[in-house]
């Protein structure tokens, strides 16, 4: 065994540490997904998806011909929400379609990732503790799927200041 030094990037996240503590970002992964999506010079945008217009199944928009690309996208996603949990629930509605994803999924899909553009410098701070304390904060959305009318729930646990755990599910 040996010791290589300090840990700065590792499995596609970059680590810096600051006098807060420890600071998670991946600016070089984003990067390298918007380039390889066509995306890098697409104007950002400001939320993660339309609220206004929930994603539903279907039926008028036609099939995507090669979901491959859909899945693939929507797994560097979910890889994405470790250092921003902000997208999670986002990421969660269009992991509801990777069976039979449509064109306004993709769609979807390509908006965060013009939002995520936006916010390449973000990333996950984990600050220098010394005394523990536990925080949970938890949300639902009743009956809150169109198709299903299953709730969608969410939560986040932080300990201290540090967000530790997260999660978006129907």
């Amino acid at each position: 065994m040996s010791d290589l030094g300090s840990l700065h990037y590792f499995l596609g996240i970059h680590m810096v540490k600051n006098k807060s503590g420890l600071f998670l970002y991946q600016a070089k992964y984003v990067a390298n997904l918007l380039v390889c999506t066509g995306l890098e010079f697409t104007k950002p945008m400001l939320s993660p998806f339309v609220i206004n217009e929930p994603l539903a199944a279907s039926e008028d928009s036609p099939l995507i011909d090669d979901p491959k690309l859909y899945r693939s996208l929507v797994g560097a996603l979910q890889y994405l929400t470790f250092t921003w949990p902000d997208i999670a629930l986002a990421v969660n509605q269009v992991c509801q379609f990777i069976h039979s994803p449509h064109e306004v999924h993709l769609k979807a899909v390509k908006g965060m990732l013009r939002y995520i553009k936006g916010i390449v410098s973000y990333g996950l701070q984990l600050f220098k503790s010394s005394t523990p304390s536990l925080l949970t904060y938890s949300n639902a959305n009743w009956a809150g799927c169109h198709d299903t009318h299953r709730s969608t729930t969410g939560f986040c646990i932080f300990l201290k200041k540090n967000l530790i755990s997260w999660s978006a599910k129907k």
